[in-house]
């Protein structure tokens, strides 16, 4: 190990660096401090052996000048004298000194303090390139994760409505970088639409991931995987299957298990609009909330087990005859569960009472009016949950 030495007795200086080299370490000496602190400014020595009297800049002020102008290498630092009364011990340790030896020193002595050093300075060696380490892997998953993010953003809507009949919002807002929710609405046909809100247990990669693949399963285009159509022989050469049956497939597709212990929620809706009927299933997801002109806000529950809590929960439909400029909106439970700094929670009669203030503005504005709500009510405390909330307004 590299030491350097700083003292200013000549005999002294060499009957140190002997010693030390003799032990395998690359010795260099300095006659005075400031010549010490030049030597420091060009090259590291872990290991500094300094008298405590010296010309220009005396022991305890080296060590002060070391541990001003320390940098991410720690330098151990052990303080040669003849100094023994207490004050003066006090005195190098406030300077910043590790350790002393007494002048005359004795090589065993000697040999101790060293070896005491470097396994201090290996470990402190150590301890930073693991944290080096864990920066590089923490920079690296941060990256990874907001790249992941950016593909579930990905996955969402556009602000487009699927037909001029039909104007739909909606807001995602992930408690973490990757959420367990998600959501969607599309044309299943020229005169059908379907749309969705699903809620993942837990948050994070885990239920990101299940999330991005229920999307996919959810998707309005005919293939393998998708649940939503299905391929016929004659025309129209598909069949759009009912918002229960999606739900009682799911459910025979992902079972909770001792392997798999995640479940979701799902509220799945189809709108046939020709005849203004509204379809739905929910699989233990909150209901929804119906707002017609005219009329007091309905609150529309729909009680049922979340996917694959058993193997055959049966979901049942739920039907809505609907009028232009009635309004629909369907949330996940982060907006419910939100807390107020007293641990009330928002709950879904205030969602109602939100919405139907702000029912004569825009549906984008009640949403945005809807989410400011929650935020007066949580306070400073953040929202512990993702938070999905779409609208859907009949024109």
């Amino acid at each position: 190990m590299k030491i350097l030495i700083v003292e200013d007795d000549k005999s002294t200086q060499r009957l140190l660096q002997r010693t030390l080299e003799k032990w395998g370490n690359e010795v260099t000496c300095a006659n005075d401090g400031l010549a010490a602190m030049k030597l420091l400014e060009s090259e590291l020595y872990p290991i500094v052996i300094t008298d405590w009297v010296m010309p220009e800049l005396d022991g305890p002020g080296l060590v002060r000048e070391i541990r001003k102008n320390a940098n991410s290498d720690y330098i151990y630092v052990i303080m040669l004298t003849s100094k023994s009364a207490k004050p003066d011990i006090v005195a190098g340790m406030d300077a910043g000194a590790d350790d002393f030896l007494s002048k005359p020193f004795d090589p065993d002595e000697l040999r101790v303090r060293v070896r005491a050093g470097q396994r201090l300075v290996k470990l402190k060696q150590e301890l930073e390139k693991r944290n080096i380490d864990l920066l590089t892997a923490n920079i690296r998953m941060k990256k990874d994760l907001t790249t992941a993010a950016e593909i579930q953003k990905s996955l969402l809507p556009t602000n487009k409505s699927p037909r001029a009949d039909l104007n739909v919002a909606w807001r995602f807002q992930p408690c973490d970088e990757l959420a367990g929710d998600i959501l969607n609405f599309f044309e299943l046909d020229e005169k059908t639409v379907g749309f969705y809100i699903l809620d993942v247990s837990g948050h994070g990669v885990a239920a990101s991931l299940l999330s991005v693949t229920l999307s996919r399963m959810l998707s309005p285009i005919i293939d393998d995987t998708s649940l939503l159509k299905a391929k016929r022989d004659t025309a129209p050469y598909y069949h759009i299957n009912s918002p229960a049956e999606v739900a009682n497939q799911l459910n025979r597709r992902f079972q909770v298990n001792a392997q798999n212990e995640q479940f979701f929620t799902l509220l799945y809706g189809v709108i046939d609009m020709e005849n203004s009927k509204l379809t739905y299933a929910s699989a233990g997801h909150p209901g929804l909330i119906y707002l017609s002109k005219g009329e007091a806000v309905q609150i529309l529950q729909a009680p049922s087990l979340p996917v694959g809590f058993i193997p055959e929960p049966a979901y049942q439909e739920q039907t809505i005859a609907f009028e232009k400029g009635d309004r629909i909106f369907i949330f996940s439970d982060g907006i419910i569960e939100a807390r107020s700094p007293d641990a009330r929670q928002f709950g879904i009669p205030q969602i109602g009472d939100s919405v139907a203030a702000t029912a004569a503005l825009p549906i984008d504005t009640s949403l945005d009016k809807l989410l400011e709500t929650v935020r007066i009510w949580t306070g400073d405390d953040p929202i512990d949950d993702d938070v999905s909330v779409m609208g859907l307004e009949f024109l």
